[in-house]
């Protein structure tokens, strides 16, 4: 199977110190439903001839009878173990979990407490469940699938490696009423109505604890979504909404591109979640 057409990275930063030439990294970009705001943002920035600082590619499947992405992760083994340990791969791996956990507002409404949170932020009238309870059956899930392939892939190369946390959610549940997703409505999320939005963000800060000591013990970086596109409370801003509850737009992958443009040419480094 073909590996997918690939946008090859030019930073525009080749050239020759004396007579040494500076040889650019290759940085791949590998994962799923996510990076189609990158790959938009790679095809906008293409249209007007303007630098892409990475090669982009999707996880090749068929869906719903649909055939998506261009790299099935075989492939994507084979381009890590291709890297040197001067190139950088990107992964934007899965990171929907939080979203199937805390988009539908559950029948016996409940909250939790993050280490650290305070307890007067805890929502009035709702079961408390257990932070080590919840965690436990959080991670096994993600443990049980995107850990693996994300583990799989430290192990198929040397270069570096950074993984990409997905957008934080959209507080705004009006927006999410009326741009959910296929699945979501399957689900029956019209009469069972939404979560708070404090409980998603909950949830997506836990995936990020998860995520992060993961990364943290294989070696691979952890990069929080860009500043830009975070409002005062963390949520996603609006003009960075793909028409979904979960996704984002090209906005926010032009951003992500400009803070890989940073991180990778020395100016900034990716900021590991507390």
């Amino acid at each position: 199977m073909s590996l997918g057409r690939k946008v090859r990275i030019t930073l525009g930063l080749s050239g020759s110190i004396g007579r040494a030439k500076v040889v650019q990294p290759r940085i791949v970009l590998f994962g799923d439903s996510h990076v189609h705001a990158i790959q938009e943002a790679v095809r906008h920035r293409v249209n007007r001839r303007a630098n892409v600082p990475v090669e982009v590619r999707r996880l090749f499947k068929e869906k719903n009878g649909k055939t998506l992405g261009d790299t099935p992760f075989d492939g994507i083994l084979e381009v890590g173990a291709s890297l040197s340990s001067n190139d950088v791969m990107v992964s934007v791996i899965g990171g929907n979990q939080h979203a199937v956990f805390s988009t539908i507002q559950h029948p016996q409404p409940f909250d939790f407490l993050l280490p650290g949170d305070d307890p007067a932020e805890l929502m009035e009238g709702q079961a408390v469940l257990p932070y080590r309870a919840l965690y436990d059956y959080f991670s096994s899930g993600i443990r049980g699938g995107d850990a693996k392939s994300i583990e799989a892939l430290r192990a198929s190369t040397q270069a570096r490696m950074i993984h990409l946390a997905a957008p934080p959610p959209k507080g705004d549940n009006s927006f999410i009423e009326n741009y959910h997703d296929t699945r979501f409505a399957e689900e029956n999320i019209a009469s069972l109505g939404i979560s708070p939005p404090t409980l998603r963000m909950k949830f997506w800060r836990l995936q990020n604890r998860i995520i992060g000591e993961l990364c943290a013990k294989i070696g691979i970086e952890l990069m929080m979504p860009p500043t830009e596109a975070v409002d005062a409370d963390g949520f996603l801003k609006a003009e960075c909404f793909a028409n979904d509850a979960t996704h984002a737009n090209d906005n926010y992958g032009e951003l992500v591109l400009q803070q890989l443009e940073l991180a990778l040419i020395g100016r900034s480094r990716p900021v590991k979640v507390a």
